[in-house]
C-alpha cells in the first residue's frame, strides 16, 4: 500500500474505534455521568379545572369625561426634492463622465438635499 492509502485506512479505523469507544463509555458510565435533573423550561401537564365563574351585572354608565385639547395644524415640511425652487441646500452631483484624448470631462447637475 502507498503512503496515502495507509494514512486513509488509519484515519478510518481511528474514526470508527473513536465513535465505538465513546458510545461504549457513555453506556458503561451512564449512571455516573447522569447528574441531578434541573429545570427544563418545558410546560408541565395542565392543572385541575377550576370552579366556574359568575357573570356580573352591568352598572349604570358614568358621566362623560372632560373635553380634550384642540387639534393643532401640522407644520408644513418642504417637499421639493427637485432641481428648481430648492427648499433645502443645492449640491452638484456628477451624473456622467466622458474621456476624450486622455482628458476627463465631468457632467454635473444640481440636486436639492432636504434634511
Amino acid at each position: 500500500m502507498g503512503k496515502l492509502a495507509t494514512l486513509l485506512v488509519t484515519a478510518a479505523i481511528a474514526l470508527v474505534f473513536g465513535f465505538l469507544g465513546a458510545f461504549a463509555a457513555v453506556n458503561v458510565f451512564a449512571d455516573q455521568l447522569r447528574g441531578p435533573q434541573g429545570a427544563s423550561g418545558l410546560a408541565g401537564p395542565p392543572g385541575e379545572q377550576g370552579p366556574a365563574g359568575q357573570d356580573g351585572a352591568d352598572g349604570e354608565p358614568g358621566p362623560p369625561g372632560p373635553a380634550g385639547k384642540a387639534a393643532q395644524a401640522a407644520r408644513q415640511k418642504p417637499t421639493n426634492i427637485g432641481t428648481s425652487g430648492c427648499a433645502g441646500s443645492s449640491v452638484d452631483v456628477v451624473t456622467d463622465v466622458m474621456i476624450k484624448d486622455q482628458k476627463m470631462s465631468l457632467v454635473k447637475k444640481p440636486v436639492c438635499v432636504v434634511r
